[in-house]
């Protein structure tokens, strides 16, 4: 609720001419000197904090009423965390894995990767 008041805010600012959107790439940029943008601004980043908080509250709940087992009850689970990654150079894939069959996949996400970047520049040069 205090999200939509804030947003509310800053729309009242643009409409009454306090406040100006420009787009930056694909991105709407707000500015604005006015209290009443201010406030939009504050409320928005008060929804944030309050969205956060309301979600460490919730957490702090559930894990309250899970039982935590004796060291003797604890079964013994190896997990193995698999990771990869692509760097892109350029239109050239560097890829790294953990293990061989992450690295391929990585690979073939990149090679993928590069062809979009390639047919990007091709078409707007």
């Amino acid at each position: 609720m205090v999200f939509f008041v804030g947003i509310t805010c800053i729309a009242a600012a643009v409409a009454t001419g306090e406040a100006e959107v420009n787009l930056v790439v694909i991105f709407p940029v707000f500015s604005g000197s006015s209290g009443l943008f201010l406030l939009g601004i504050v409320l928005i980043i008060l929804s944030f904090l309050i969205g956060f908080a309301m979600l460490a509250m919730a957490q702090e709940d559930s894990a309250a009423s899970i039982p935590v087992p004796t060291i003797s009850q604890r079964p013994t689970i190896e997990k193995k965390t698999h990771y990869g990654g692509v760097v892109l150079i350029g239109p050239v894939p560097i890829a790294f894995g953990s293990d061989k069959r992450v690295a391929i996949i990585m690979l073939v996400l990149g090679i993928a990767m590069a062809i979009a970047l390639i047919s990007v520049l091709l078409m707007l040069g």
